[in-house]
């Protein structure tokens, strides 16, 4: 046994037949589990993960013989323990369970969710969400990835009620209760957190037939109009899938279900996706581009799991990240293909930048790292695990070539399919296929935290390349292999630049992270840096983007000034790229709030002379050819004018046609709502509720809701707080609404005494697995007396799972103090050299 929560492999299960009977009205279920199990050496004990869970009889038999069992229970590590009354011999035998269970409400296991239809019913569908570690709230089993065994489902349900399971469904009997039996077919060898079954009154699109493959969306009553763009797009991963990976769907037809409570965005139980609503129906005449793109990249990373995940699976969550970190990067090779116009690659270069925030934290973590109970596997699904993971696997794919890469992956996956890995195996079948060392590349950025700047130097023979940590609050030591795209005078090279400089020969032009797809910030010596600045418009998109990010880093660093930064980013006026505007306004709201309220002004003037021209060429009216990303980027800096820039004039055009209820293009409505919203009273409140409490379509429910948050009133804000509390908002919510109150650069303060004098009620509100997401804009509050005070309090008030979450946003919220001790006095004096 490893520790205290990990099984050992005396007795290891082949095949579970499990059989669910939930009743939604009472909140409970009753079931059965048959486990055929391979007994490796003589014993009387078996132990199996159960928790929350009446074992109320169990027999095991072995060699014709039907053994007495007493159950023990330990809910403390989530175990129960047969107790046989003689020794089990070495060989197969049969486990029989019968158990009962609560449909609990923390959407986790089997749990409960609950609907109203449009006549004011209210409905309650029964859904199971097992990953990490949930499948013992709902049948006793070895809950653990490397136990992968198949499984035979039967739920016994209501008469005219909907069940979903893995696979598909192949019979049904009406029993002497008037309940209705339905089994599934046996579903291949997978892991535990991979089981799901769901039971509620829900419609179903007709199926789609992909290549052999079934597939249908399914949602409650009421949003089959809103299922299209999930069909098609559904229907392109599971093509795309097949063929990159050169392996057929393990699965036997695809379902892909909406959940109306959900605590994550999606979950890929094989055959049997479950999303929030949010993530898998689209009114795609209402939905921006950034709420399509999000739909699209939800269903293309889940599809891409049924592989890279499911088919083949690590073999304990330290190494989650060979599932998530794949899958968000086969996502966007997905969505690249199915929309190239969407720019996949460099929309990805944000969320890149999100896992570099934490990453240059001391408080930082290895992308992999020891992972013993429960509590510790939850709490590796963050930006580390998917945006760096990803991130890093990109650049490799940049280096090795994308093609090789491509064959690497492959190779792994007909390797290993069926069984369970380690990130080693995934290394040995890349350097089968390109002959590059790329486990030891590779381990230094996924067995250490961190990552480098890398330094670059005029040299007689060339250009001096060297690395070293970069880290916001200094120190730091480390060393990576990195591998380094470079490109001057029309001619590329590439390195692995290790602990001792490298020279490269190169001529003048020279272009370091070509292509800016490396995890790391390039730091040019002054002269080679005002040469690349002069030769912005000569980079790419994403390499324009790296410049300006990189600058703002090592403004949070201390390594550069406010002042310097808003000299780069005077120079992107005629910017055409969304990404590149929206990273370089995204550094000026930063300084914006920790400038003095004095220079408040100054600051709003600099922005509005920033963007007046470009928002002024695109207009405030869609035109004919404008691309998706055009329409966005007309919309941002709309936005920009009405919040960060405080236009008079904008903010009035945005209210009158808030106020018109005119139809515009999703875009523009879009900025519409969050120049109101920014600038709202607590009379605009009840409106903005009332659009998203009747709203047909998820986005706009959501969008409502979040601009509801954005407002400076304080009263505002308390409504919005006492909603969190007294369960008006759904709990799956719940945490990015607080998230949000706290964030608000007018009311996040007073936000703050709310959560303190609400703290277990706060808490108890969310889910338990999201309640540290509330803390993710904390960083906002670098007032010193408010920082102070959070730092303080939550030394004392720890949040379940979320011990290095908080750690590290109390850093980033040290950074920020440190960037208003630094930047606020004199931000003001720099401003003016660009406004007079």
């Amino acid at each position: 046994m490893h520790g205290d929560y990990r099984l050992d492999r005396v007795v290891v299960p082949s095949h579970y037949d499990i059989e669910i009977e939930p009743d939604l009205e009472a909140a409970v279920f009753s079931g059965s589990v048959g486990i055929d199990v391979e007994i490796a050496e003589p014993t009387s004990q078996i132990v199996l993960n159960s928790i929350e869970l009446d074992l109320q009889t169990a027999t095991v038999s072995a060699d014709g013989v039907v053994h007495i069992v007493s159950v023990t229970r330990d809910e403390e590590r989530e175990r129960a323990t047969l107790s046989l009354d003689s020794e089990l011999p070495v060989g197969a035998a049969r486990i029989e369970i019968r158990f009962a269970g609560l449909l609990n409400d923390d959407l986790r296991g089997f749990y409960r969710s609950v609907y109203t239809t449009d006549d004011g019913t209210e409905r309650t569908i029964a859904s199971s969400q097992f990953e990490a570690t949930d499948a013992r709230r709902a049948f006793p089993c070895w809950d653990q990835p490397d136990f992968k065994a198949t499984y035979s489902v039967r739920l016994v349900i209501e008469d005219g009620l909907m069940a979903v399971s893995n696979a598909s469904e192949i019979s049904r009997e009406t029993l002497d209760s008037g309940k209705i039996r339905v089994s599934f077919a046996k579903t291949m060898k997978m892991s535990t957190y991979l089981v799901a079954f769901i039971v509620g009154d829900l419609e179903a699109t007709e199926p789609v037939d992909v290549d052999g493959t079934a597939l249908r969306i399914i949602a409650p009553p009421g949003n089959m109009h809103l299922t299209a763009f999930a069909l098609d797009m559904g229907a392109h991963s599971l093509r795309f899938f097949s063929e990159y990976y050169d392996i057929p769907y393990p699965g036997d037809k695809l379902d892909m279900v909406a959940i109306p409570d959900f605590s994550f965005g999606a979950m890929e139980n094989l055959g049997c996706i479950t999303y929030r609503e949010s993530a898998l129906l689209l009114d795609g005449d209402k939905a921006t581009q950034a709420e399509t793109q999000r739909v699209a990249d939800v269903i293309a990373h889940e599809i891409a799991h049924m592989w890279f995940g499911d088919l083949v699976t690590m073999k304990w969550w330290n190494g989650i990240w060979l599932n998530e970190a794949f899958a968000t990067f086969a996502e966007m090779l997905c969505v690249d293909a199915y929309r190239p116009g969407w720019k996949r690659w460099l929309a990805f270069a944000q969320f890149r930048g999100l896992s570099q925030e934490t990453d240059a934290l001391s408080a930082t973590r290895p992308v992999v790292v020891e992972v013993t109970s429960p509590e510790d596997a939850n709490a590796m699904f963050d930006v580390l695990t998917y945006q760096k993971g990803s991130a890093v696997l990109r650049m490799l794919e940049q280096y090795l070539g994308e093609d090789t890469f491509r064959a690497g992956v492959t190779r792994y996956l007909k390797t290993h399919a069926y069984s369970n890995t380690d990130t080693p195996d995934l290394w040995a079948a890349l350097e089968a296929e390109s002959g590059e060392p790329v486990g030891e590349i590779m381990n230094s950025w996924i067995f250490q935290g961190g990552f480098p700047s890398v330094l670059v130097a005029r040299v007689a023979a060339g250009y001096e390349l060297n690395q070293k940590q970069f880290q916001y609050l200094g120190g730091g030591g480390r060393t990576w292999h990195v591998p380094v795209l470079y490109r001057s005078g029309g001619k590329t090279g590439q390195i692995v630049l290790g602990a001792d400089p490298a020279t490269i020969e190169a001529g003048n032009g020279l272009v370091v992270n070509a292509g800016g797809e490396g995890f790391y910030r390039v730091i040019y010596e002054d002269a080679l840096f005002e040469d690349i600045v002069s030769r912005l418009d000569e980079l790419t998109a994403l390499e324009r983007f790296s410049v300006v990010a990189d600058l703002f880093a090592n403004v949070l660093s201390g390594d550069a000034t406010a002042g310097e930064y808003l000299s780069l980013v005077s120079r992107i006026t005629d910017e055409d790229e969304l990404d590149v505007w929206a990273t370089a306004l995204g550094g000026l709201a930063d300084l914006s709030r920790i400038i003095s309220s004095n220079d408040k002004g100054t600051m709003e003037s600099f922005v509005v002379g920033l963007v007046r021209a470009k928002s002024s060429e695109l207009g405030r009216d869609v035109r004919e050819g404008d691309s998706d990303r055009t329409k966005a980027l007309r919309g941002l800096l709309l936005k920009t004018l009405g919040t960060l820039g405080n236009d008079p004039e904008t903010i009035e055009w945005a209210r009158q046609a808030f106020d018109s209820r005119d139809e515009l293009d999703p875009e523009v409505a879009d900025a519409v709502l969050g120049v109101v919203a920014g600038n709202g009273t607590i009379d605009d409140l009840d409106r903005l509720l009332a659009i998203s409490e009747s709203a047909t379509d998820p986005q706009t429910k959501i969008k409502y809701l979040r601009a509801a948050t954005l407002g400076p009133d304080t009263a505002a804000a308390d409504r919005m707080f006492t909603m969190v509390l007294d369960g008006s908002i759904r709990s799956q919510d719940t945490f990015w609404v607080v998230a949000l109150l706290l964030g608000n650069k007018e009311t996040g303060a007073h936000v703050w005494g709310l959560m303190k004098e609400n703290w277990d009620a706060t808490l108890s509100a969310m889910p338990i697995l999201n309640a540290r997401r509330m803390l993710d804009l904390v960083q906002h509050r670098s007032e010193p007396e408010v920082a102070a005070d959070i730092i303080a309090w939550l030394e004392t008030h720890p949040i379940a799972s979320g011990e290095k979450h908080v750690a590290q946003k109390m850093e980033q919220l040290s950074v920020r103090v440190a960037l208003r001790d630094r930047e606020a006095a004199r931000l003001g004096i720099e401003l003016q050299r660009f406004t007079t």
